[in-house]
Formats: C-alpha cells, structure tokens, sequence
C-alpha cells in the first residue's frame, strides 16, 4: 500500500528475527486481533486496509498538476 498509495520506488528488507533482537530492548510478539464478535455487533465495519484506503490515502491523494 505504501508503494501504491506514497511512493511507487519505496523499497523494504525484511530482517530475522534474531537481527530484530539485537536492535530492540525487549521481545516483541506477534497477536492477531480476533474481529469477529465487532463484525457481528458492527458487520458494516470495514477491514483495516479498506478503512486506510477510504479515510487516509483517498483524502489525502496528491492531485496531478497539468501543464
């Protein structure tokens, strides 16, 4: 999205886990939310990358200067 959205030359490197401890204070952990009962309460509610897109990256498109 980052690429599609800000900046189509944006590139990234994926590191191990274990260079990650060496930059870091204390372990991380990686937690999946669990959204069912929200959508059930709220089946309207959009999934992450849809909210970005509607509220953040569309708003905030930069529009193209003809000239």
């Amino acid at each position: 999205m980052c690429r599609e959205f800000i900046d189509p030359s944006f590139a990234w490197k994926n590191f191990t886990l274990e260079e990650q401890a060496k930059v870091i204070v204390a372990p991380r952990s990686n937690n999946e939310l669990d959204a069912t009962k929200l959508k059930t309460e709220f089946p309207e509610m959009l999934s992450i990358k849809e909210a970005l897109v509607k509220f953040v990256f569309e708003p905030n498109k930069k529009t193209e200067i003809k000239g």
